[in-house]
């Protein structure tokens, strides 16, 4: 059941989950297999609204194949018997296609969201959780946090970021103006700004303060993707991409016809254009950052139910999920815990969890911490 304009859902849920990305969807999923009541899905934009943001260029850097039937599941699947690479047919969808999947997903399990819910801020009085909206207040027993990271671009506290346009806040290479443009970040944002700007018949030229492509580290969360490598290779060999090590940019001044990028070396280049900004983004707990706490890498502080350490009855899911070092940032990594989530909140309902088991056999729920270490994680 999915309302895109007027309000249709409850004054209080048992659950409210708020994003309708996968994350947000692949928990309800779960809950939704316990038979837990009153369960929607609250969203400001539209289903998948993050991708549907994405550049138009932008790719899933992780492949999509239908191996279901094999016991296999597709990574960038939310649940165990769906997939995107089956009902798409691509391997590497775009984010206006994946949003696509996530539209029929929801619609296919009987998921309920409510569209264009934005939820301000959260309260807690007593044993409830108050969710603040343009709407009015809504109240839920349990609140499962599923915004993703991308409604949130930060410019790494770099002065004059300013005079710069954020990777995110791009929706097609072909319309940046000018025959040469700076990238300030060499990451995987950084790189498929690049690959976009060439492939638009710019000059791109890539500064980062390392060498993110020359990583040798097979953690696609610590270094570029194979997909994105790949792509990087193939597109150098006739494209116009510069990759400039070493140049890590501490301001950026406005200048007569353009603007100067200044290196902490004493470089500095002359952008005519407003460069683009890959330096990441914050964290999208940020609405409710007083619920949270957070380490010194700025991810929010959880048990291992993946539950806020500052309040109960507030869960995490999505790519800011992290444990014993390990980050849980792609689909594949972080739907490991939506059966985590879903059974602590079943527990303490007193509902049966044994169909939680469907979940151990497809390998999408890590039974406990203690498993993600160097040698068994299964991310």
């Amino acid at each position: 059941m999915i309302w895109q304009d007027d309000i249709h859902f409850p004054s209080h849920m048992r659950v409210a989950i708020v994003g309708a990305g996968p994350a947000g969807l692949g928990v309800a999923r779960v809950l939704r297999d316990l038979a837990i009541p009153d369960v929607w899905v609250l969203e400001r934009g539209e289903i998948g609204q993050s991708f549907l943001d994405w550049p138009l260029q932008t790719r899933l850097l992780t492949p999509s194949f239908p191996g279901n039937v094999f016991g296999v599941t597709d990574l960038n699947a939310i649940s165990y018997d769906s997939s995107p690479g089956w009902s798409l047919q691509c391997e590497h969808p775009d984010g206006s296609t994946y949003a696509q999947y996530l539209e029929q997903a929801a619609m296919a399990f009987g998921i309920n969201v409510q569209c264009g819910i934005d939820v301000l801020e959260l309260r807690s009085k007593g044993e409830r959780l108050t969710l603040v909206t343009e709407h009015g207040e809504f109240t839920a027993d349990f609140v499962i946090w599923a915004c993703g990271q991308f409604g949130s671009p930060s410019d790494d506290d770099l002065p004059g970021a300013a005079l710069a346009r954020h990777y995110a806040c791009v929706r097609d290479w072909r319309d940046i103006p000018g025959e040469e443009v700076f990238v300030i970040g060499g990451y995987e944002s950084g790189i498929d700004a690049a690959i976009g700007l060439a492939q638009a018949g710019k000059q791109a030229i890539v500064l980062d303060r390392g060498a993110p492509w020359l990583d040798g580290d097979k953690d696609p969360s610590r270094s570029l993707s194979p997909y994105t490598k790949q792509r990087l290779d193939t597109v150098r060999e006739s494209l116009p991409i510069t990759l400039v090590p070493d140049a890590d940019v501490i301001a950026l001044e406005q200048a007569a016809n353009g603007m100067h990028i200044l290196g902490s070396d004493g470089r500095c280049w002359f952008s005519a254009g407003m460069p683009i900004l890959a330096t990441g983004f914050g964290s999208g707990t940020e609405p409710v950052s007083e619920w949270f706490d957070y380490d010194s890498h700025g991810l929010p502080m959880l048990t291992a139910q993946d539950e806020s350490v500052a309040l109960p009855g507030l869960f995490l899911v999505g790519p800011e999920v992290s444990h014993n070092g390990h980050l849980f940032c792609f689909i594949y990594k972080f739907r490991q815990r939506f059966a985590v989530v879903a059974r602590t909140i079943a527990g303490r309902m007193g509902v049966d969890t044994a169909a939680l088991e469907i979940y151990h056999h497809n390998n999408m729920f890590l039974e406990d911490l203690a498993c993600c270490d160097d040698d068994k994680c299964l991310c």
